[in-house]
């Protein structure tokens, strides 16, 4: 599931696209002309918002061009997230957009089966080149913070094999950035240095209480704490994104966005962690108590639980 912007200055294409992007349940928003996308695009970045994952944009807008829209922008944000779909069929229009980052381009009509595979062939792309790259780097944070392994020294019992786990973090994205580098721009290489990575880390021993001191500052639910545990066992990238996480946002809790949960759950809020994951709290007084975290496709299930359910914090 991933957060569209659709920009067409045709109402009927946006509703047509955004028709398709229901299906396969992706959210999206529109905009009309440049002045409307630039707005979106800002609004996207501020607290309580969802940033865009992927960006359909039309060529000709009116008197202006997608062009008009993307000059606006930086162009490390747009690189890798944009799709541009249009009636200009040249290869000298596409060569254009290719330079500047954009990661597919349609000619319309444009058919279902068409559209899907684009769509399903950017979000892979986009995968590769940012979401993995930024969950590794996020994972990797953990060793980098200055001061931060020290007091794994003092968990006595389980700090051996705790220390071995980080060992383990270091030692494979090590490996992992000369696999990247020897793979160059072959996507294929690319996603294979990912996955060996992933299947390393899931591997390796470790103890999950290496979280226990990113803890300290909140209270926990025995809900969120079992999410902790099948994390730790099924993908342990996330578990180390999530350390880091939460030392970002016991750092600056303000500075990361937050957002009320709709269609129920009064009073709980989330955390986006990375692209696929949401960290779900609620706050008695000044305390955050930490209820559940799990991928976004699941937000629907979390909510409903979160809605008929008021579990107390648990003491570990």
């Amino acid at each position: 599931m991933a957060h569209f912007l659709i920009i067409d200055d045709e109402q009927f294409i946006r509703e047509e696209w955004k028709s398709r992007l229901d299906r396969r349940q992706h959210s999206c928003e529109e905009a009309a002309n440049v002045d409307e996308a630039l707005e979106a695009l800002e609004h996207s970045e501020k607290p309580n918002c969802e940033p865009f994952d992927m960006i359909l944009l039309d060529h000709n807008l009116g008197d202006e061009t997608g062009f008009d829209v993307l000059e606006n922008l930086d162009k490390d944000y747009y690189q890798n997230r944009v799709i541009v779909i249009t009636g200009q069929g040249t290869s000298y229009l596409a060569k254009q957009y290719a330079t500047l980052g954009v990661i597919g381009h349609l000619i319309k009509p444009v058919s279902e089966t068409q559209f899907e595979c684009a769509i399903e062939a950017a979000l892979q792309r986009r995968n590769i080149y940012v979401d993995q790259k930024e969950n590794w780097e996020s994972a990797y944070e953990v060793l980098e913070r200055e001061g931060l392994v020290t007091p794994i020294s003092e968990l006595e019992a389980d700090s051996a094999q705790i220390r071995e786990q980080y060992a383990a973090l270091k030692s494979i994205h090590e490996q992992l950035l000369a696999d990247l580098k020897q793979a160059g721009d072959r996507e294929s290489a690319l996603s294979q240095a990912y996955q060996k990575a992933g299947e390393a880390l899931n591997a390796t021993a470790g103890g999950i209480k290496s979280i226990l001191q990113f803890l300290n500052p909140f209270k926990i639910t025995a809900s969120f704490w079992s999410d902790v545990e099948y994390i730790f066992d099924s993908d342990r990238l996330q578990f180390f994104i999530l350390q880091s996480y939460l030392q970002r946002i016991a750092d600056n809790p303000l500075g990361f966005p937050v957002k009320h949960l709709a269609g129920g759950a009064t009073g709980h809020y989330e955390y986006r962690i990375g692209r696929n994951y949401r960290l779900y709290f609620r706050r008695e007084a000044s305390t955050m108590i930490l209820e559940r975290y799990g991928n976004k496709n699941i937000q629907d299930k979390i909510i409903r639980f979160l809605d008929g359910t008021s579990e107390s914090p648990m003491n570990l």
